[in-house]
């Protein structure tokens, strides 16, 4: 049976697990779920990332945390309780538990481009049909071939990696 979320403390609790380095305020309880923001320094307000500001929306019977707009806490809180109630998706995207499981593996690399083998599987039951496909990154542009978004994740995060030391990773793992 899957965790219940009462209570604001229960809530901070989990949010910690998923999220261990960001603080939450502003925690909204609602009738099917808590609208939480994250909470920001002054430094990260002086610099403008209050503007257009996200909110998670942590289910208050499966668990799962959806991220938002930037519409007020309460106006989210009122569209996610309506969707649960009519049978409706909610708006938000899933983002935890995750629901996809991305492997890549650099199967060659010159000056120009790096190519990686790409394969995701499903973390949802039923899960979905495992894909499989070649991508090509030019290093210079940062175009990439095939297109579409889980291509365009790959590359992010094949780029993120390669900022972290320089170089492209030879392998490597992330879910979403």
């Amino acid at each position: 049976m899957p965790e219940q979320f009462q209570t604001e403390e229960q809530v901070q609790q989990y949010l910690a697990r998923i999220f261990p380095s960001q603080q939450f305020e502003a925690m909204i309880p609602f009738e099917h779920g808590w609208v939480c923001r994250p909470k920001l320094t002054p430094e990260e307000i002086a610099r403008g990332q209050d503007l257009g500001l996200g909110s998670y929306v942590v289910n208050r019977q499966t668990g799962v945390v959806t991220v938002h707009t930037s519409l007020h806490p309460f106006t989210i809180g009122e569209m996610y309780d309506e969707a649960i109630r009519t049978g409706q998706p909610v708006q938000g995207l899933q983002i935890y538990p995750p629901q996809l499981r991305t492997s890549i593996q650099r199967t060659h690399e010159d000056s120009q481009t790096i190519q990686y083998h790409v394969r995701t599987e499903s973390l949802t039951q039923p899960p979905e049909p495992t894909t499989e496909f070649q991508l090509t990154i030019n290093k210079n542009t940062f175009t990439f071939q095939p297109t579409g978004s889980t291509a365009a994740r790959a590359v992010s995060w094949a780029d993120w990696r390669r900022n972290q030391d320089g170089t492209w990773p030879e392998l490597g793992t992330f879910e979403e």
